[in-house]
């Protein structure tokens, strides 16, 4: 328990800090996201077991996936083109993912939190692929969640202490999905 002191106090400083933000701007999406970087960087804490490593390349890798969580979306100015992407693209993103997972399973990483790290190029090249579609830009942050809970249960298994973090993770989680999402997909309309 005492070795996993600052994952805990990361946890509940970023729940306590979730909360009061939601309370705040009435927005669960602010929320998640510190709850994305919060579980992420505690995977990570948990997995090195060194707190400087963690704060100085931890943080940098739990960032990138919760700053593309908190993201909103903007219309694209100009419609895509067809020929914009090529095979060429796809095939070296998916080595890209491909990659990026591998050197983390590597690291010896457990497979959410590879899957996490390796999710955020699928994410941003989803977001390029269907610019124009508001719906896709916020459905794909759903496993940003899923991934970042996976890391956290899967690096510190359920314990005790950490039951009441995943409950209000995921009662915060459906409410976005419940409140904040259909809001977020909706078109906006010109009149």
């Amino acid at each position: 328990m005492t070795s996993n002191l600052p994952v805990i106090f990361t946890l509940y400083i970023s729940l306590v800090g979730g909360v009061i933000a939601t309370r705040r701007c009435r927005f669960y999406q602010t929320a998640l996201s510190l709850l994305v970087f919060s579980s992420i960087f505690a995977s990570f804490l948990h997995h090195t077991k060194d707190l400087t490593g963690t704060l100085v390349y931890g943080s940098l890798l739990a960032f990138l996936p919760a700053y593309l969580f908190y993201m909103e979306y903007e219309r694209p100015p100009l419609k895509p083109s067809e020929d914009e992407s090529s095979v060429g693209d796809v095939i070296l993103g998916g080595l890209l993912i491909v990659l990026i997972v591998f050197l983390f399973r590597k690291a010896g990483a457990g497979w959410c939190l590879s899957l996490v790290m390796g999710y955020w190029p699928l994410y941003v090249f989803i977001v390029i692929a269907y610019r124009g579609s508001r719906k896709a830009f916020y459905y794909a942050k759903a496993p940003f969640v899923f991934l970042s809970l996976g890391a956290l249960l899967e690096e510190l298994g359920l314990q005790k202490w950490l039951i009441p973090f995943v409950a209000v993770y995921l009662v915060l989680f459906a409410l976005w999905l419940k409140f904040d999402l259909p809001e977020l997909t909706r078109e906006l309309r010109i009149t």
